[in-house]
């Protein structure tokens, strides 16, 4: 696994754990390294999750779409309903639903 050149995981939460482990094993799986893009920093939508540490980016530019919806469905089945999976043009957002479990 590798953190992106400046990317900020200050803050974390603890529940974005189970995506880093999660995601990296699937990553592998599909003979690609995990790059996380984005943890705490970075410039977001107002409320967005990444600024309390319930959301991560991961890079997805190197899997082909067929590989792409291969690892979300991956991600989705490994998380749960807990998490939410959603695809970018960029990356994959990955994030803690707080709202609804804490």
């Amino acid at each position: 696994m590798k953190i992106k050149e400046g990317v900020v995981m200050t803050g974390l939460q603890l529940q974005m754990r189970d995506v880093l482990i999660a995601a990296d094993q699937i990553w592998k799986d599909a003979g690609q390294e995990l790059v996380v893009t984005e943890g705490t920093g970075g410039t977001h939508s107002a409320g967005s999750l990444h600024y309390y540490g319930y959301a991560l980016d991961l890079r997805s530019r190197d899997f082909s779409l067929a590989e792409l919806n291969d690892v979300v469905d991956k991600l989705n089945k490994a998380l749960g309903s807990y998490y939410n999976v959603v695809v970018h043009n960029t990356h994959i957002h990955v994030e803690y639903d707080k709202a609804k479990y804490l």
